[in-house]
C-alpha cells in the first residue's frame, strides 16, 4: 500500500469510527429523553411536588409587553431564529439567537413561569423565506406547505431566514426543575429580627428608653439580649399579622444535568420522535461500525 493509499485508508478509517461513536452517542441521547417522558407522569401545577416533573398546558405571556420574534416581527412565548448566507452550493451561518424571555404555562389549575434558558425546544411554527438582504425587508411569506416552500424557493437572494416560534395560547408540554418562590415559607425569621435591632440601633434615644433598665446611659450585654428576644417576638407578630407574599412557581433547567425539554406537541408525539431518531442513530451506528470492520479486514 502506497503513503497515499495508507494516508486515505487512515483517514477514511477514522471517519468511520467518529460517525460510529456519534450515532451510538445519538441514539442513547435520543432514548434517554424518550424514556424521560414515558417514566414521568403529567404533574398538575397546583398540586406538583418540587423537583424533577412533566406539565402541559399551554403559552401566556409573563409581562404586557409582548415578545416578538426578531425576522416576522410576530408575537410569540418563544423564537428561534438563523440567517445563513448562500456560497455556492453550501449556506453559512450569518447570524442567529434564541429568545431568553420567560413565559406562563397555564393548566387550569395554575401558573407556571417558565425559563428556557437551557432548554431543548420543539417549536409549533417554522417560517423559511429568502430574500436579497442581510435582514429580511418586506412581507413575510405566508403561503403554507409546500406551496410557501417553492414561492421561497423561486424569489431572488443570497439570504436564506429561518425562524421557529412557540405562539401565544399554543398548548405546551414541559420537562424540568420545578421550584416555587415566594410564600410565607421563604421569610427568614432570624432575618427579619436582626432588620428590626437594626432599625432600633438608627434611633439611640429610643432604644435605651425601651431597654437601659438601669438607666446607666448604655446598654448592657444582658440588655441587649432582651432586645434580641423582644426583636424576634415583634418580627414574628409582624409576620402573622401581614398577607404573606404571593408564591411564584417556576420550571428551570435542572442542576443536575438531566433533560429540559418544551415542546408544541404532547408527550406521547414528542417521545415517538425521540425513538425515531434513537433507531436512526443506531442505524447509523450499525452501518458506520459495519464499514469500518469490512475496511480493517484488508488490513
Amino acid at each position: 500500500m502506497s503513503g497515499d493509499a495508507r494516508l486515505l485508508f487512515v483517514v477514511s478509517a477514522a471517519c468511520l469510527a467518529a460517525a460510529a461513536l456519534y450515532s451510538f452517542w445519538f441514539s442513547f441521547k435520543s432514548w434517554a429523553r424518550n424514556r424521560v417522558i414515558a417514566d414521568t407522569p403529567t404533574s398538575r401545577v397546583r398540586s406538583a411536588a418540587q423537583g424533577y416533573v412533566e406539565l402541559a398546558g399551554r403559552s401566556l405571556p409573563a409581562t404586557n409587553v409582548p415578545n416578538k420574534a426578531p425576522l416576522t416581527g410576530m408575537t410569540c412565548a418563544w423564537w428561534r431564529y438563523k440567517i445563513e448566507l448562500r456560497k455556492g452550493r453550501e449556506w453559512s451561518d450569518v447570524d442567529s439567537g434564541v429568545s431568553e424571555v420567560p413565559f406562563f404555562l397555564d393548566d387550569g389549575t395554575g401558573r407556571c413561569l417558565i425559563d428556557p434558558r437551557g432548554a431543548t425546544v420543539t417549536p409549533g411554527a417554522t417560517t423559511v423565506w429568502y430574500g436579497p438582504d442581510e435582514w429580511p425587508q418586506g412581507r413575510i411569506p405566508d403561503a403554507p406547505g409546500v406551496l410557501g416552500w417553492l414561492l421561497s424557493r423561486v424569489s431572488t437572494g443570497r439570504y436564506r431566514y429561518t425562524e421557529h416560534r412557540l405562539q401565544p395560547n399554543d398548548a405546551v408540554f414541559a420537562i424540568g426543575e420545578f421550584r416555587s418562590l415566594g410564600g410565607a415559607g421563604d421569610q427568614d425569621p432570624e432575618e427579619a429580627a436582626a432588620r428590626l435591632l437594626h432599625e432600633w440601633k438608627r434611633d439611640q434615644p429610643g432604644l435605651l428608653a425601651r431597654f437601659d433598665t438601669n438607666r446607666d446611659g448604655k446598654v448592657s450585654a444582658a440588655e441587649w439580649e432582651e432586645a434580641r428576644a423582644a426583636a424576634h417576638r415583634e418580627s414574628l407578630q409582624r409576620r402573622l399579622a401581614a398577607p404573606p407574599p404571593p408564591c411564584v412557581n417556576t420550571l428551570v433547567d435542572p442542576m443536575d444535568g438531566r433533560a429540559f425539554l418544551l415542546s408544541a406537541v404532547d408527550g406521547a408525539s414528542l417521545a415517538r420522535r425521540f425513538r425515531l431518531r434513537a433507531l436512526a442513530g443506531f442505524c447509523g451506528f450499525v452501518a458506520s461500525s459495519a464499514a469500518l470492520a469490512w475496511m480493517l479486514t484488508f488490513v
